[in-house]
This record gives structure tokens, sequence and C-alpha cells, in this order.
């Protein structure tokens, strides 16, 4: 890491401290867990562990003990570590064979209709309600003939 990179690091804290009226310098170590867990959304484990190593590195210039080796910090380190770990393990949201060709789509159609599957559902079936919907349903305007 250079040092460009370990001071842009550090302002990114110190900025993100002041904007909660926290105290970047000592750093609490509930402050530094707090910030790497601010960080999980936006870093992989590898940036936060940076992130957090740059903060230590502050605190040993300016004289201070370092939160990095608290047991809060340890724990919540661990946990994004786990985390971003099964993240990474994770396959596709999809997998190859959950499509089929198109081909085979319109085959399957064919042979849910002459089944009575969804394709010959009655056309006399009520309407839905929306339940929990934001916005109010269309509402026709002209009268049905």
């Amino acid at each position: 890491m250079t040092a460009r990179m370990r001071d842009k690091l550090w302002l990114d804290f110190s900025a993100w401290c002041r904007r909660r009226r926290l105290q970047a310098l000592p750093a609490h170590p509930w402050t530094v867990a707090a910030y790497a867990r601010w960080c999980e959304a936006r870093l992989h484990y590898g940036g936060i562990l940076r992130a957090v190593r740059a903060i230590a590195r502050a605190h040993v210039l300016a004289g201070h003990r370092t939160p990095d080796r608290d047991p809060t910090v340890t724990r919540t380190l661990r946990l994004i570590e786990e985390r971003d770990g099964t993240r990474a393990g994770r396959s596709a949201l999809f997998r190859d064979h959950d499509f089929a060709p198109r081909d085979a789509h319109k085959r399957d159609m064919a042979k849910t209709s002459h089944r009575g599957g969804p394709a010959s559902a009655p056309k006399t079936a009520k309407r839905r309600t929306r339940v929990g919907a934001t916005s109010p349903p269309l509402v026709r305007h002209r009268p049905r003939p």
C-alpha cells in the first residue's frame, strides 16, 4: 500500500467520523468497527482491512494505542471476512439449466395447455386485488358497452 493510498484511507475515515461527530484520533474501537461495517457495502474484505490498517498506523504515528487489536474490531473483521467469503463462494443467481431454449419453452407451453395448465385458465377468473401496492390500480374511464 502506498503512502498516498494510506493517506486517502485515513482522510476518508476522519471525514466519516466528522460527519457523525465521532472522534477520529484516538478512535474508540466501536467507531472503527462501525466504520468497517459501513465500508462492507462499498468495499471487499481486503479494502476494509487496508482501511483499518491505515487507521491503526495513524494511531501509532500519533502515539496512541491502536484500536485494531481490540476484540470488538477483530470480531467485526472476522464477521466481514466470513460474509465476504460466502459472497465470493456463491454461484451465480441463475444456473444455465434454469433457462431453456425458446423452442423448448414453446413446447412446454403447448403441453401445459392440453393438460389444463396455466395456458387454459378460464377467462371468467376474477381479477386479483393488489395487496400492499403503493399506487392505486388503473381506473377505466370509458363505460363498458
